[in-house]
């Protein structure tokens, strides 16, 4: 045995001299044998012939026990992300043991993972432990080393057990792929009746799939698809981080629930996964997506030819038709869905589309894979279509740590004293005088009060000087804790981002225990020379061994973990006469605060939480609004209000759109979920979470009047003879800036789902223009023709104005309500070019220099559903036509 008392720094030179000298090593096992693809972590008896195959553990002592560590899951590993690792023991003695691997990469050996697990008798069992891989700034080259240490535990005190080389530590080398995209395929476990058959499924689907992937990268460095032969997943955190898509072709998850909501999450964290619904359960799916699979399958089919048409990505619509046959059918399932992103279409039915869930997406194809092929194996177009935007790098997550961390580090300091202390002294200061005062009066010595009132008043303001200087100098050890929570209604689940603050007045172990479902891990590298440890227990418990929290210093702890939620939070409503009423649950309402609506890019709406109410009622009335950079109504915020307000003006105004700012939902701020994270009992514990709750809206009442606030109306493009107005991008709600031309924007503004059909009485028009010198109009389309239904000269600033021609008000075939914004030439070119004109001759090319702009446009609208309503113009559904 060799005592663990080493040094972190000291290890760090053992290893690299027996490094140096070839002295430690473990042959690399690197391919994905049967004991790196086994399931969750067995036990059986030693020998058995059903017992996994794999590499024999190497690291063995005289006592008859070998421990061994190897890739599992993916197998692929990448700087700053996380990889699975598989712990394998075979214990040939007759007693229960309890082994400890610790484990660390690289040639630091501060900060180390290791997993405890009992190893019984005549056994062999198989564990996992989730690895951090540092940052490529701490790598250097494409490979790194991964170091193993056995570790023995007696009388309270660690030493190291020697390998089969006598050495302390095992090495071995991974290889980094840092700039590859890659892609998993889960299809029909193997291990059944059918096997055969099964396994050359599996193999044309790698074919298809690698024809596509061809069509759109042709990079030779693209590693091989991974291919999961094993029906369990390692059940570590992070273990599917280093994939970028996954293709669901099978059951082989059916019994892995714990792989069915790692992969569940892993989506929700911007990865890509592709559903062949003709080979996958829709009880699978169901399991996945929960009620973001919403589609509903109609019945099954074969087609020995087709027509696929295919949407044109740019304009959102009808691209081009190919014919597709062959002698051996193919199968397709006919179904309906409400995706507005319909890709590809069989006689309507639609066969490949898409749908966004969290910061990824899942995209679903109802056709038999050989389908998307033709039979020369050229690719077809809907397949190109579908590799071009499927095969890319996962989506990033938005970093919310780095926003978050004001708020955290403001909770870390003294407390003011309370108004009631401060009442408290200066009522026994009040109540001196006043004693003192009727006491000498009945003794006609009031004289004596020139004495009294200086010295209480001087002892008064002894004890409040005192009473904050105890409270300045002595800032309590404490956990500041901000979350902000993303609930997903359709799983009952919630994505939890957590950054801490851990102050501590003296030195002392943190006492931080985390539950399975939870990593902790530091946000700063230390720098310091001391081992820190993840020690995972049997359970799936970690916990961090090493040295304390220094006194005087503040660090930091993030996790990023789902949860499953115990009671649903949940808020459901509709619309009234003043805009939006809704019913929250699952929250008290008596700690919600500086609630927001927001549908990122567009307008931001307050809302009002009645707290009185049996359950909260929140009400978001249409003139709640917010202008564009406000987060927080009013004009006297509070510290804790301002520091709300750039935390929302950080995350909320990025040009890219993240699943944060994704709605209607509302933000609110409450106190922070228990996730089941303990430190010592020494620290006290304060903190609050932004909670983010989808709306789930519900139709109106018919025969009655409500407005649809702007945040809940979406903003698009129309699509015109000339194309897509390049004035506004409905992706960033941006307009462009400085036009000098006249133009006009054609719009389409989309209600939501539950409220159409529906009358549209009025609409109520917010918007903010500079166009000095120049005609602004709108026009609106009446009999199908260009109508002008309001027009304003010199334009500027914030103006208001309504629509309510009921003719002008009806919705477009494309689903929205038709409206164009334009600026006319400004004036003064107006009038040259008819003194030009008039006067007969050929002049200079007049050149408008004078700019305008529109900032931002804001429609709230005023309906009725109406009993005899006819639906929408728009007869053509996405659902297809049976």
């Amino acid at each position: 045995m060799i005592p663990t008392t080493l040094s972190a720094a000291k290890l760090k030179q053992v290893v690299s001299v027996l490094v140096m000298h070839g002295l430690m090593a473990l042959s690399p096992v690197f391919s994905t044998g049967a004991l790196a693809q086994e399931g969750a972590s067995e036990t059986s008896a030693v020998p058995s012939s059903k017992a996994p195959q794999a590499a024999e553990p190497q690291t063995t002592d005289s006592a008859g026990i070998a421990v061994t560590v190897m890739p599992s899951g993916v197998q692929r590993f990448a700087s700053g992300g996380w990889a699975s690792l598989a712990v394998v023991g075979v214990n040939h003695t007759d007693q229960d043991v309890e082994e400890v691997v610790s484990v660390f990469v690289g040639d630091d050996p501060n900060l180390q993972f290791s997993t405890r697990f009992w190893l019984p008798a005549r056994s062999k069992r198989q564990s996992w432990l989730p690895l951090a891989i540092p940052s490529s700034e701490r790598i250097d080259g494409n490979r790194v080393d991964l170091s193993m240490i056995r570790i023995a535990e007696s009388e309270g005190e660690e030493s190291f057990t020697e390998n089969v080389n006598q050495m302390p530590v095992s090495v071995r080398s991974l290889m980094l792929a840092d700039d590859e995209i890659n892609t998993g395929l889960f299809a029909d476990p193997l291990d059944h009746e059918g096997a055969t058959r099964r396994e050359a499924t599996r193999e044309r689907l790698n074919a298809v799939l690698n024809v596509g992937r061809d069509s759109v990268t042709m990079d030779p460095s693209d590693l091989p698809i991974v291919s999961f032969l094993s029906n369990f997943l390692p059940p570590t955190y992070g273990a599917l981080d280093e994939l970028d898509q996954v293709v669901i072709a099978g059951d082989q998850l059916q019994y892995d629930s714990d792989g069915i909501v790692a992969i569940r999450r892993w989506i929700r964290r911007g990865g890509r996964a592709w559903i062949m619904l003709d080979l996958t359960s829709q009880a699978l799916v169901d399991d996945l997506l929960g009620d973001d699979a919403d589609f509903t399958v109609i019945d099954r089919t074969e087609l020995n030819e087709f027509e696929l048409q295919t949407t044109d990505p740019v304009r959102g619509m009808a691209g081009s038709t190919e014919r597709w046959s062959s002698e051996t059918p193919v199968a397709m399932l006919r179904v309906l869905t409400q995706s507005d992103d319909i890709i590809c279409r069989i006689d309507g039915w639609p066969v490949a589309f898409r749908k966004r869930v969290g910061d990824g997406e899942v995209l679903f194809t109802a056709l038999g894979a050989d389908g998307w092929v033709h039979s020369d194996q050229k690719v077809t177009v809907g397949l190109n279509q579908l590799a071009r935007e499927f095969f890319e790098p996962k989506n990033q997550r938005q970093d919310l740590l780095a926003a978050m961390k004001p708020i955290v580090d403001d909770q870390i300091g003294y407390q003011i004293p309370s108004r009631s202390t401060a009442a408290f002294v200066l009522g026994i200061n009040a109540l001196v005088i006043l004693v003192g005062g009727v006491w000498w009066a009945r003794q006609r010595r009031l004289e004596r009060m020139a004495f009294l009132v200086p010295v209480s008043a001087i002892a008064t303001t002894l004890i409040m000087l005192a009473i904050g200087s105890s409270h300045a100098t002595a800032i309590p050890s404490t956990v500041a804790t901000s979350q902000v929570v993303q609930v997903q209604p359709a799983t009952g689940e919630a994505d939890v981002s957590t950054i801490r603050a851990v102050y501590s007045q003296q030195s002392g172990d943190l006492g931080l225990v985390s539950n399975h479902q939870v990593m902790t891990m530091p946000l700063e590298n230390t720098g310091t020379s001391q081992t820190h440890r993840v020690s995972l227990e049997d359970d799936g418990t970690s916990r961090w061994l090493g040295p304390g929290q220094p006194p005087g210093v503040v660090r930091h702890l993030v996790s990023d973990s789902s949860t499953t939620l115990q009671q649903p939070i949940r808020l459901r409503g509709t619309f009234d006469g003043q805009g939006f009423r809704g019913t929250l649950t699952g929250l008290d309402p008596q700690t919600c605060q500086d609630g927001l609506i927001v549908a990122s890019p567009g307008p931001i709406t307050a809302v009002t939480i009645d707290a009185d109410a049996s359950a909260g009622q929140v009400i978001a009335a249409a003139s709640d609004r917010l202008p564009p950079g406000q987060f927080i109504p009013g004009s006297i915020l509070t510290d804790q209000q301002r520091m709300r307000q750039d935390f929302y003006d950080a995350v909320l105004t990025s040009a890219e759109t993240h699943s944060l700012g994704q709605g209607p939902a509302l933000l609110v701020w409450t106190d922070p979920l228990e996730l089941g994270v303990q430190f010592d009992s020494r620290f006290d514990q304060r903190g609050a979470a932004l909670v983010s709750i989808p709306i789930q809206l519900e139709r109106p009442a018919r025969g009655v009047e409500f407005q649809i606030p702007s945040s809940f109306i979406r903003t698009d493009a129309f699509w015109g003879a000339q194309g897509r107005t390049t004035l506004f991008n409905p992706r960033t709600g941006k307009w462009l800036a400085e036009m000098t031309k006249a133009a006009e924007a054609q719009m389409l503004f989309r209600f939501p789902d539950v409220a159409t059909p529906m009358t549209l009485q009025q609409v109520k028009v917010t918007m903010k223009i500079n166009a000095p010198s120049r005609t602004f109009f709108v026009n609106a389309l009446v009999d199908d023709q260009p109508t002008r239904v309001f027009q304003l000269d010199n334009a500027t600033g914030v103006i208001k104005f309504t629509i309510d021609r009921r003719d002008a008000l009806r919705l477009h075939a494309d689903g929205g309500l038709y409206l164009a914004f334009g600026v006319t030439e400004s004036f003064e070119v107006t009038e040259q070019k008819a003194n030009v004109s008039g006067s007969g001759e050929a002049g200079d090319r007049v050149v408008d220099n004078a700019t305008w702009q529109i900032d931002y446009v804001h429609l709230d609208a005023v309906a009725q559903i109406n009993a005899n309503d006819p639906p929408s113009l728009d007869e053509a559904s996405d659902t297809g036509t049976p």
